[in-house]
């Protein structure tokens, strides 16, 4: 398949980039900096933002042998520093005002399905969160984050006839990629302390676009 990718350059992105070539996909990233991807054969990079409509156009009529045939988003919106508590410096709603620049190129191009990585507590799966962590995360620098999430699961969801799926993992960690269990789309059973490998991530997105089978769903992820 040729897959468009908006952003590869994250830490879940690349590893989504490396497994969606290793999986023989032609892949197309539009990325701030080209320099923070590796040049790999079947990749083509395009510098650019989301956030302007044009660049996420030149990404689509870039990509060789024809438009892309599915879309990626593994974006999150920067923040000063690694720490899920550091100070954002992205402009407000940057994942939602993102994905809606796509959507619309989507739809001028005939693009059906999209693929993205949303988090556990976003939307409606909300209320499956332990209070602690409901607490930490509306109510702390993370809850900016969460608002865009919400916002994003929002418009996604009236979106027309897109083949939309939000993938929610649960808390993220270093490591192999490993078995993931499905919990539907709000997490039903998910534990506190549950956590899924960003390579676990990677491998269940490039899976989801080539497959199509959670089109219109969301589904809450873990080990």
């Amino acid at each position: 398949m040729r897959v468009l990718i908006f952003g590869a350059s994250g830490r879940t992105g690349q590893l989504a980039t490396t497994e969606a070539l290793a999986r023989g996909h032609t892949v197309i990233v539009l990325v701030r900096k080209a320099s923070s991807m590796t040049p790999a054969e079947g990749l083509t990079i395009i510098e650019g933002s989301p956030l302007n409509q044009p660049d996420v156009e030149r990404a689509f009529t870039e990509i060789p042998k024809g438009a892309p045939e599915a879309i990626l988003v593994t974006l999150a919106a920067p923040r000063a520093t690694d720490s899920p508590f550091a100070k954002p410096i992205a402009p407000p709603f940057f994942m939602r005002d993102s994905v809606r620049n796509v959507t619309a190129v989507m739809k001028q191009h005939g693009v059906k399905r999209i693929v993205i990585m949303s988090a556990f507590g976003a939307g409606d799966s909300s209320a499956q969160l332990a209070w602690p962590l409901r607490l930490l995360f509306r109510q702390s620098n993370m809850s900016f984050q969460y608002e865009d999430h919400d916002a994003l699961d929002a418009d996604v969801r009236v979106s027309g006839d897109l083949e939309w799926t939000l993938v929610r993992p649960v808390m993220l960690k270093e490591g192999e990629a490993r078995s993931v269990r499905e919990l539907g789309e709000v997490g039903e059973g998910a534990g506190m302390f549950d956590s899924v490998t960003r390579a676990s991530v990677a491998e269940f997105l490039v899976k989801a676009v080539e497959e199509g089978r959670l089109a219109k769903k969301a589904v809450v992820i873990a080990n």
